[in-house]
């Protein structure tokens, strides 16, 4: 059996054999969960043998750091492009950036089931802190923005809190039905501005 090595410098065809065996992943984890997948499974949806793949990752657990890191790196940066002119207002805004995580997480369940049971590396448990970190840095600026009374740590602190409601409301997200998802999508752009609004100058309010 192809023994893994960290230390391996790869050409293009390896890095797009290894992007390969990260899709497949993908697919896997995706249908079967973290828990039943194997490594097995995932050569087969890749079409190469057990020991190709172990030439890349050494592990179960190395492929869902890998792709956990991938998709956080890939949704911070969505993030972070999301009004970059503040053209939005402050509610237009936190219901674009909120949508965007949501239709992120519904495009890519195994983003959600691997942060949750997987054992991830400590690269893969940064770049998942950046992601929330973006999060919360893109809700404080809009506070700041908004109500410019309000000091860096307050800002920071209901940024925080936002993202635990968003967090919540995500864990059923990614199990409800077609039928039972928009309200569960409502009551995620509601709870959020509800916790947000009372923080914001009344003309500001949201009037509807």
């Amino acid at each position: 059996m192809a023994v893994f090595d960290p230390n391996r410098k790869r050409n293009a065809r390896g890095e797009q054999r290894q992007q390969e065996l990260l899709h497949a992943a993908a697919t896997v984890f995706a249908r079967l969960g973290y828990h039943e997948t194997t490594t097995n499974a995932i050569a087969a949806e890749a079409g190469v043998s057990p020991a190709t793949l172990y030439q890349f990752f050494p592990n179960k657990d190395a492929i869902a750091s890998a792709l956990t890191a991938s998709y956080a790196r890939e949704m911070a940066d969505a993030e972070r492009a999301l009004d970059p002119e503040f053209s939005l207002d402050f509610h237009e805004a936190i219901h674009a950036l909120l949508d965007l995580c949501m239709r992120y997480n519904r495009e890519k369940p195994e983003f959600h089931t691997l942060v949750l049971n997987a054992p991830l590396s400590d690269d893969a448990r940064h770049e998942k802190h950046q992601l929330g970190q973006v999060f919360v840095d893109f809700i404080a600026e809009r506070l700041h923005r908004a109500q410019p009374n309000l000091s860096r740590a307050e800002r920071t602190h209901h940024a925080q809190i936002a993202l635990l409601i968003f967090r919540g409301i995500l864990d059923e997200l990614t199990t409800a039905t077609r039928t039972t998802r928009p309200r569960l999508q409502q009551a995620m752009h509601d709870a959020v501005l509800r916790y947000l609004e009372p923080l914001l100058p009344t003309s500001k309010r949201n009037k509807n």
